[in-house]
């Protein structure tokens, strides 16, 4: 009754109240210790998806949701995964991309080449001359720092295609002998975006890792990490170098002692450059 009464709302833009009905059927979710199937899960896209337009009301509700998921998951956690992508989806379609990051970062195996794909339209978005690496760093290194290479790697081909498609002159796509396919395949250069070239010489370091801090792997990470990082300006430095700390302790052998957790150091600021809009990343309150 609460379900097809806020869809009843709905229709007559009572947004105030379909949020008080939507909250009201998720608490009984709670207290009922109602489990996450399909089914309880569709009453709630339902209401989401004809929320979405209600910015002022729409964050309590999916908030709400994912905490439900949350409490009913084994062992804690971020909650359900499809739930994350749903909402991502939701948010990327309104142009709220810093709220659809969050959700990607911890959704489905189709996530990240949802969020490669939105991150290229963001930095569209920017300006005429947007620093593409810069944008598709936010969900690669993100990715690998929470330990999850092939998403980081799905995130950057979806980025990377529509690239190659705006940019032709620009993005050549590289031969590569038999031996060296890689995950990645196939292999570009960009001639005018250096930390584009950053980010898929981090993969392919990355992908060959052996966790041995003597590693030829080890020594190209560090090299290119010297090479580079300064590219990311003042602003960016600090959380891109506390990104490839974690990346160099999971996947080269390199111990760090640091100070904030990993999900601080993931929720942190990443800024564009003084030239384009300032780009911060969300809290997550449902990562944490």
């Amino acid at each position: 009754l609460l379900y097809l009464g806020a869809l009843e709302l709905c229709q007559y833009n009572q947004w105030g109240s379909v949020a008080d009905l939507a909250s009201f059927m998720i608490n009984i979710y709670v207290e009922e210790k109602l489990p996450v199937t399909d089914d309880n899960k569709e009453r709630v896209y339902g209401i989401l998806e004809k929320l979405s337009q209600a910015t002022e009301y729409y964050p309590r509700v999916y908030e709400a949701a994912i905490q439900w998921t949350i409490k009913e998951q084994e062992g804690g956690g971020v909650g359900d995964s499809q739930m994350h992508h749903f909402i991502g989806c939701l948010q990327r379609n309104k142009g709220r991309y810093q709220e659809a990051e969050q959700h990607f970062l911890v959704g489905t195996s189709e996530s990240p080449q949802a969020l490669g794909g939105m991150l290229f339209d963001w930095a569209v978005r920017t300006g005429r001359q947007p620093d593409y690496g810069l944008f598709v760093a936010r969900g690669v290194l993100k990715y690998l720092a929470i330990g999850w290479y092939d998403a980081a790697c799905f995130c950057w081909k979806a980025f990377v295609a529509k690239l190659a498609l705006a940019l032709p002159d620009e993005v050549k796509q590289q031969q590569q002998q038999q031996q060296q396919q890689s995950k990645l395949s196939p292999v570009y250069y960009c001639n005018t975006q250096p930390l584009v070239n950053f980010v898929q010489l981090l993969l392919l370091a990355v992908e060959r890792a052996d966790g041995k801090p003597e590693s030829p792997s080890t020594r190209v990470f560090i090299q290119i990490r010297n090479n580079y990082v300064s590219s990311f300006g003042d602003e960016n430095g600090q959380t891109v170098n506390d990104l490839l700390d974690i990346v160099g302790e999971k996947y080269f052998g390199i111990v760090v002692h640091r100070q904030q957790s990993l999900f601080d150091i993931v929720n942190s600021m990443f800024a564009a450059p003084s030239s384009q809009p300032r780009i911060q990343n969300p809290s997550t309150e449902a990562m944490d």
